[in-house]
């Protein structure tokens, strides 16, 4: 939207095209929606770069290990061991907690 405002501020969009324009660019949910609203516009135009959440991609599958044998841990302390489990549970999480970050 902020680039149609420079197009609209360069005079090369009236209000009620820009309005409309602003009002599609709000609902668009991909790239190429956006694309159709610069089409017929000079620079500047919409970059494709990908945001940061974008380009971190999924987890490493050691990361995705640690969270399944987190889960098992915990579960298992809490039904088997119960009021001992609960005890470990903190010191658990925390050891955890650590080698998620790392990993």
């Amino acid at each position: 939207m902020r680039l149609l405002g420079e197009h609209f501020s360069a005079g090369r969009l009236e209000l009620a095209e820009y309005d409309e324009r602003c009002r599609s660019a709000a609902a668009a949910r991909f790239g190429s929606e956006l694309d159709e609203l610069f089409e017929d516009l000079p620079e500047p135009r919409p970059s494709r770069e990908l945001s940061p959440a974008a380009r971190r991609g999924a987890p490493p599958a050691g990361r995705i290990a640690i969270a399944v044998g987190a889960a098992a841990v915990l579960v298992a302390l809490v039904l088997v061991a119960r009021q001992f489990g609960l005890i470990l549970l903190i010191p658990t999480l925390v050891i955890f907690w650590f080698a998620w970050r790392r990993g």
